[in-house]
């Protein structure tokens, strides 16, 4: 017997070989619960970190446009991430500006400047996390509603075509080349019921008393 091979007998392996554990080690499941644990704290860090670096070159050329991507970057995490996240890179931001293109660089001098920035920062943030909020709703809102749609749509059914009727019983053949009263194929294939009763022609013909009662003695011509 070939060394790491089951010795197999009576149609089943003594011995399998053991499943291999994932590259990365984390099964599937492990994954799915890492997984949004990394994303709030990754888009908050690459979005500040993109703001920062391209705010370089642009405050050398215009001072006035310092805060937009920085402001860009808390709307980016709020929108992906969420009010808490958003928050986060309006903090980072206000912290990274004051570090690197306030004024005074490479002093964390709070001013009432660096104050106001905070306050538009957060104000930026939970707004857009609250539009997100809004449209994610309305979205699922939306998605529950075309599933309801579509689920109506699939129990409407409809007659349509040509429906071969005998001349004689008045019953319909179906699919399967068998006949079927009238009453019950219709109830069948639509949403139509009936409830039975008796025209005038048939209790004349079938019931004279009761016609001549209900109607009146038809005078013989």
């Amino acid at each position: 017997m070939k060394p790491g091979r089951g010795n197999c007998r009576n149609g089943y392996a003594e011995n399998p070989l053991p499943r291999r554990p994932p590259r990365d080690g984390l099964s599937q499941k492990e994954k799915r619960v890492v997984h949004p644990r990394v994303r709030a704290p990754s888009i908050v860090l690459a979005s500040v970190f993109v703001a920062t670096l391209l705010t370089f070159p642009i405050s050398l050329i215009d001072i006035q446009s310092r805060d937009v991507l920085f402001l860009a970057a808390v709307i980016v995490a709020s929108r992906y991430a969420g009010a808490t996240a958003g928050l986060c890179a309006a903090l980072f931001s206000v912290l990274i500006f004051d570090w690197f293109f306030d004024p005074t660089p490479h002093i964390l001098d709070f001013t009432v400047a660096g104050l106001v920035r905070a306050v538009v920062f957060g104000s930026v943030s939970m707004l857009v996390a609250s539009l997100e909020t809004q449209r994610r709703g309305a979205i699922r809102s939306l998605e529950e509603t075309n599933k309801k749609l579509s689920t109506s749509l699939d129990e409407i059914k409809i007659l349509r075509g040509i429906l071969p009727v005998c001349s004689y019983c008045k019953q319909i053949k179906t699919e399967t080349d068998t006949w079927v009263q009238m009453e019950k194929y219709i109830h069948e294939h639509s949403e139509a019921d009936f409830s039975h009763g008796v025209c005038p022609d048939c209790i004349k013909k079938y019931y004279p008393e009761i016609y001549d009662r209900l109607y009146g003695q038809v005078k013989p011509k």
